[in-house]
């Protein structure tokens, strides 16, 4: 075998021409093995190109394993080193393959390949590392162990690689001394023993001739570093890409973090589920050792949870699948609190700190100075994510100097043990997050060391406990939304430190915490809900009674804001009970039970609204006056009071000019949606664009002032404008509960069926249904009904659209309160044959709305 252009020899050759001999007669490894009686190993390092003169006897056995010829014998024999080359080399049976089939002169590769199948869900970064490969001399991945660096790096040379292209994958892990890099590289390239000097194998290189592949060059990051600055610096034809829990750091390195996969967002939602990169990866390996599985509706929500316990960590899914041939899904779930002994085999391949879940993180650990070693250790109670502020807080103490905090958490991002949070940072700032699987190391290795463990979660008690003392005040402050949210951002830590103070019966400890963090558990609904959890559990176990009625206002808003309406009525009307009505907590309770009554139908609420009002504005805080009136304000308007409703609402406007008080986009909806009702689109327009201008740029809660500003576009005839602004908070709607997201879907619904579009009409007004059943918000069931009846005449289905068109006749007639304008403008549209049902009118509203809504329901299916 001979290379044109002189870049190779016979020997370096053979490599080549084994393998592609062996895939050409279809043999696997280790059936080529047991043919011609030699190991697996020695196949592989022949293949892989380790071993620069095969015995004589080993390339005879392997000819006759091959069923080559005897003139092709002796071919086979002179690529190896044994002998003059010949031309051509063929097996005995078909296909019949020359030396030009089988060793293409520009195609070469060298080492380790990519195993088929081997990536999931690393389309778009394999996309882009080929831009970068052909755009950039040097390129290292980095990443945690066991998140698939490897993989994706041989993914991308070989989709790199083309008729004229080299690559030689160099593997590292066997390299104990920076020093003996060098040598490591000549090995893969095959060169004879002895050779010292990489200029002959690397000079005479035209661009993207030669890609060398560097992998697991973590321990020997020196010795990479130095060979890669001098092959890109001096040989403008090669092209390096490494692989490494820690960058390089040379001027040239373009680095690409590699994330875990993708994990579902729910456990509900089974399209999304099957979407997930996480899951496919799972799914598939699992088929692997059970066959016929697959993933169904019965199974994907505990393999969704399977795979987020796991982080989306490539290597934790491919042992987990493992072990799916003797246990079930669930029994691997419920076995996750031990995931170290779980996940310990029985992976037979790749680098030897790779084979088990705990070698993967203890490699990377061991490496680390005490300092940041003691910090991870410490940092595993915090919860995750978590702030430098709240690290600096808790962990410091020897041998971590408080000073040394920022460079010590560079230390472990740098190395792979620390993940950077980028999303909502200019909301939150920097935070930083541990996976699952290293927190657990790290929180084994913290409860190894003495007492640590209990002092370390008995500071995250006094420094939450001192943090929210610290938000004495700060409702009024002009920077409240960035304390608050600077709060949220360690709201983790505050779940370690309640958890501590349940754990040792100090309530009153608890509840001052709680109280002190309550605005900031409103950011997002899955901390919500664990503020209701606390909230609760709190007011059951302390003893003072007005601090149990505070925390039950509390579990009364963040019930609401999680979509719980029947929730947060409960906890309303106790705590009414429980604080004096005219104090600032007892203004906070009345005013959730007025709004959770109004979206429940309840006229007692809406009689409450006058006293409410006066009292709110005889409290000394002109903030909480204005905001119990926007509150009330709100109520009325769901009432259809629309009048009285702007009243109060420009009042809350008026009072802006007061220090300490602040705009709020939801106030500015409501004022929106009143001018919208009362035929004012201008007005409408001009509140909308204030409650777009009041939200935070990359507030992650969008969707209602998307929504609120399609109402506008749509009600002025642009429906163009409607339709995007649409598409924008559907998008949002996805990740969260928002208050006005029915009025989405409510306002796709018109869009489409205005269009024709009667299929997707019926999908989004059953959605919007379905949402506000879910949760409670009867009251808006009155705007979207009529909608309903306009879909079911615009489907065909005319008797049942009739028939509900009757009821709502009737409920307009004789019930309180009444359709908006807007609703009722659409019913009238819908009802020309309809006439109005009889038994009216109904005793209990709620229920009476409840019952035409599932008959909706039935009636969309």
């Amino acid at each position: 075998m001979s290379d044109a252009d002189g870049r190779a020899d016979g020997r370096r050759g053979f490599a080549d021409l084994l393998l592609d001999l062996r895939v050409q007669t279809g043999l696997s490894q280790e059936e080529l093995a047991d043919r011609a009686g030699l190991s697996v190993r020695s196949i592989r390092e022949m293949e892989a190109g380790r071993v620069a003169r095969p015995r004589k006897e080993s390339v005879r056995l392997l000819a006759a394993a091959l069923g080559l010829r005897d003139g092709d014998t002796d071919h086979f024999l002179a690529a190896a080193g044994h002998g003059t080359v010949r031309p051509v080399v063929r097996p005995v049976s078909p296909p019949v393959v020359s030396v030009a089939d089988a060793a293409p002169t520009g195609l070469r590769w060298r080492g380790t390949r990519p195993i088929p199948d081997g990536l999931v869900g690393r389309e778009q970064e394999l996309f882009e590392l080929e831009g970068l490969l052909r755009q950039n001399r040097l390129v290292t991945l980095v990443g945690p162990g066991g998140v698939g660096k490897t993989e994706l790096a041989l993914a991308a040379a070989d989709r790199f690689s083309g008729a004229d292209t080299t690559v030689v994958v160099v593997d590292l892990t066997t390299v104990q001394r920076d020093a003996a890099v060098p040598s490591a590289i000549l090995d893969a390239f095959g060169t004879a023993p002895g050779t010292s000097d990489l200029d002959d194998v690397l000079s005479g290189r035209q661009p993207g001739d030669l890609v060398i592949v560097e992998d697991n060059a973590e321990h020997v990051l020196d010795g990479v570093a130095t060979v890669a600055n001098r092959m890109v610096r001096s040989f403008p034809g090669v092209g390096v890409l490494v692989t490494s829990r820690i960058p390089l750091g040379l001027p040239d390195e373009v680095v690409r973090r590699v994330q875990v996969l993708g994990v579902p967002g729910n456990d509900e939602n089974f399209e999304d589920i099957a979407a997930s990169p996480a899951v496919e990866m799972f799914t598939r390996r699992v088929a692997r050792v059970r066959p016929g599985f697959v993933l169904t509706p019965e199974n994907a929500p505990t393999v969704a949870r399977l795979c987020r316990r796991l982080d989306g960590l490539p290597l934790a899914l491919e042992l987990a699948a493992a072990r799916a041939g003797s246990l079930s899904v669930e029994t691997i779930l419920a076995a996750l609190d031990d995931r170290f002994r779980l996940l310990s085999g029985p992976r037979r391949f790749g680098a030897p700190h790779q084979r088990t879940l705990a070698d993967t993180i203890a490699w990377s650990v061991d490496a680390l100075s005490d300092p940041a070693r003691q910090l991870l250790y410490r940092a595993s109670v915090l919860g995750s994510p978590f702030t430098l502020e709240a690290v600096a807080g808790v962990c410091t103490g020897t041998p971590i100097d408080g000073i040394d905090v920022p460079m010590l958490l560079s230390e472990l991002v740098e190395k792979s043990l620390l993940q950077p949070v980028h999303e909502f940072e200019q909301l939150y700032g920097a935070r930083y997050k541990l996976l699952e699987t290293i927190r657990e190391h790290a929180y084994a290795g913290l409860s190894s060391q003495g007492d640590d463990l209990t002092e370390f979660r008995d500071r995250a008690v006094a420094w939450c406990s001192t943090y929210v003392s610290g938000l004495d005040g700060a409702w009024s402050a002009p920077d409240r939304d960035r304390r608050y949210r600077a709060a949220h951002a360690n709201s983790a830590l505050f779940e370690v430190a309640l958890e501590r103070s349940a754990e040792q019966g100090e309530w009153d400890t608890a509840a001052r915490i709680v109280l002190g963090f309550r605005i900031a558990w409103q950011y997002q609904a899955s901390v919500a809900e664990s503020g209701i959890r606390w909230a609760t559990l709190c007011a059951d176990n302390v003893s003072d009674k007005e601090t149990s009625g505070r925390l039950l206002a509390i579990a009364g808003r963040l019930s609401s804001l999680t979509g719980d309406i029947r929730g947060a009525r409960r906890h309303y009307e106790e705590a009414r009970t429980r604080i004096p009505g005219e104090t600032e907590m007892g203004l906070v309770a009345r005013g959730g039970w007025v709004s959770s009554g109004s979206h429940l139908l309840d006229t007692q609420s809406l009689a409450e609204v006058p006293a409410l009002v006066d009292d709110a504005r005889k409290h000394g805080d002109v903030q909480r006056s204005a905001t119990v009136q926007a509150t009330c304000g709100l109520a009325l308007l769901r009432w259809g009071r629309l009048v009285e409703a702007k009243e109060l609402l420009l009042a809350w406007e008026a009072a802006l000019v007061n220090p300490g008080v602040y705009a709020d986009e939801i106030a500015y909806m409501a004022l929106s949606r009143v001018d919208l009702e009362l035929g004012d689109v201008d007005g409408a327009r001009h509140w909308a664009v204030l409650a777009r201008d009041s939200q935070a740029s990359d507030d992650p809660e969008r969707t209602k002032v998307a929504g609120c500003l399609a109402m506008v576009e749509f009600h002025a005839g642009q429906y163009d404008e409607a339709q995007a602004l649409l598409d924008q908070a559907d998008a949002d709607i996805r990740g969260h509960r928002g208050y006005f997201d029915y009025l989405v879907m409510l306002y796709r619904s018109r869009l489409a069926r205005a269009a024709g579009e009667t299929e997707q009409a019926r999908i989004a007004v059953r959605d919007a249904v379905n949402r506000l059943l879910l949760e409670g918000r009867v009251v808006y069931l009155l705007e979207v009904l009529p909608e309903a009846v306009a879909v079911l005449h615009a489907l065909g289905r005319t008797e049942p659209a009739d028939r509900l068109c009757g009821q709502l006749l009737a409920w307009q007639r004789t019930m309180d309160p009444p359709m908006l304008p807007t609703a009722w403008a659409v019913l009238q549209e819908s009802c020309e044959r309809a006439s109005m049902a009889d038994g009216w009118p109904e005793t209990d509203p709620a229920a009476a709305v409840q019952r035409l809504a599932n008959d909706v329901l039935v009636a969309l299916s």
